[in-house]
């Protein structure tokens, strides 16, 4: 019989878990972003907290810091962004739309480097000059009106939910600071584990976290911002977009933000000259990818020791299944297993229990 109440205890309670669990579902990525970035920001809080002598006062400046330094500055970017994703897509519309096919290939037939090497470019020339190649052009200029289209309808319901998640972001914020520690004794007393395999746990995820935010976010970061100013100074036009695709490129090993500075050195090369080129192919090798091999070793060092495939896996997985917030739960993940390996094979092969 006493089993008998015990399920039908755990039945009810994991029942309404997963209740609380799916109501809290439309805020899980402002709740995610507060417990990642509380985790970051706690030992602020602190060093707060012991000088103001008050909880909710330190909680607050915390949060207000965040505001100012975090979500308003992404904001004004991410607006800056969205309107210079429409303005470059209307360009390359109208672009397309005012010139035939026949212009293009007499603009690639003008080039000094294909006129010389014109056996080599032929076969692209006639593909360009195809049927097929034709509608794969209007397929795409069709997608790219839709997109704007879809954006445009519904920029005013984006800015009104984001500014909502915004504001469940920090509230949530708030009261991690406050409050999170307490939580987290009372979690730790209900999970059935020896204590120092759950610290294990917990410090692994704690120090995945900091690994991450400093390693792999604070490099792309680093690597945006400088690249932003490579953009501009070459006269590349909406350098700040470009300097957005080059932080998330930044998480795409092995080549990072090779794969967005490459491809513009090269258009560098075609329209502005060999020796912009030169210098930008310069630029990009010496301040923009090599900060992968300075600045992410360097904040690294102290944190995770994964082999580099999987972390490539956790980290592109996670980002694909999660959004960008799974560039965070992948590695947590991944490393969380690999720990609870490590105990399972210490306390129940080995029988040390």
């Amino acid at each position: 019989m006493h089993k008998f109440y015990f399920f039908v205890y755990l039945f009810f309670f994991f029942f309404f878990l997963l209740l609380f669990l799916y109501i809290l579902s439309p805020f899980i990525k402002p709740i995610l972003w507060a417990i990642v970035l509380g985790i970051v920001v706690y030992p602020l809080y602190n060093v707060l907290k012991k000088k103001i002598k008050s909880e909710n006062l330190a909680s607050l400046l915390v949060v207000l810091l965040v505001l100012i330094v975090i979500v308003i500055p992404l904001s004004i970017i991410a607006v800056i962004t969205t309107q210079q994703i429409i303005l470059f897509s209307v360009k390359v519309i109208n672009f397309i739309q005012n010139h035939s096919i026949s212009d293009y290939v007499n603009l690639l037939k003008e080039h000094p480097y294909i006129k010389e090497n014109w056996e080599h470019f032929e076969p692209i020339v006639s593909y360009i000059q195809s049927d097929e190649f034709r509608r794969t052009i209007l397929n795409t200029i069709n997608t790219v009106i839709s997109f704007i289209g879809d954006k445009l309808r519904n920029y005013v319901y984006t800015a009104g939910t984001s500014v909502f998640y915004t504001f469940v972001f920090l509230m949530t914020l708030f009261f991690i600071l406050r409050d999170g520690s307490k939580v987290l004794n009372e979690i730790i007393g209900l999970i059935p584990m020896k204590k120092e395999d759950l610290e294990v746990i917990l410090g692994t995820i704690y120090r995945t976290i900091l690994a991450v935010i400093y390693g792999t976010v604070g490099t792309a970061v680093a690597q945006s911002i400088v690249s932003f100013i490579g953009y501009y100074f070459a006269g590349i036009n909406f350098a700040l977009l470009w300097s957005l695709i080059t932080f998330f490129a930044a998480f795409i090993p092995p080549f990072g933000a090779a794969f967005v500075w490459v491809p513009l050195d090269i258009y560098l090369f075609t329209t502005k000259g060999i020796k912009e080129g030169l210098f930008f192919l310069a630029f990009g090798t010496l301040f923009i990818s090599s900060m992968d091999n300075i600045v992410r070793p360097l904040v690294m060092k102290q944190g995770i020791k994964l082999p580099y495939v999987a972390l490539f896996f956790s980290t592109i997985g996670g980002l694909l299944q999660f959004g960008f917030i799974g560039v965070f739960l992948g590695p947590i993940i991944l490393t969380t297993m690999l720990v609870s390996m490590k105990i399972y094979k210490r306390r129940i092969i080995h029988s040390d229990i």
